[in-house]
């Protein structure tokens, strides 16, 4: 499977000098990463800001989607922040698409610890477009 990169994407950029530079893993049904919760992200003292977690979030969607050789952009998101990511806790960032459609793709995603915290999901739908 080809990964489609963007060397400056906020993520998964490593030519981006403020991003995240996480690297994703694939399988047939989805997208993964681990997220160790640097301090730099955080927005209440001891606590990662909420839309850091929306990013990785719409990310982990996103790349599922790249991973089939499509482009498709953000049309609607969905977050449930079940609880506060502290600062410094590592935990798994996947995604999955739930349905396709000519032009249209729902996706879920999930961020987890390793002993399965939830600590966020989310839903999204995106539109597939010809070209960026």
């Amino acid at each position: 499977m080809q990964e489609i990169k963007y060397a400056n994407c906020f993520v998964c950029g490593h030519a981006n000098p403020i991003g995240l530079k996480l690297d994703f893993d694939y399988d047939d049904s989805a997208a993964w990463t681990w997220f160790d919760s640097p301090v730099c992200y955080e927005g209440y003292n001891g606590v990662i800001h909420g839309g850091i977690i929306a990013t990785l979030l719409d990310e982990a969607m996103a790349k599922v989607i790249l991973s089939k050789g499509l482009i498709a952009v953000t049309a609607d998101m969905n977050i449930r922040y079940r609880k506060s990511l502290p600062v410094g806790q590592k935990v798994k960032v996947s995604g999955e698409i739930t349905m396709m459609k000519s032009r249209t793709i729902h996706t879920k995603s999930l961020i987890s610890d390793e002993q399965d915290n939830v600590y966020a999901e989310g839903t999204a739908v995106y539109i597939v477009v010809k070209k960026l």
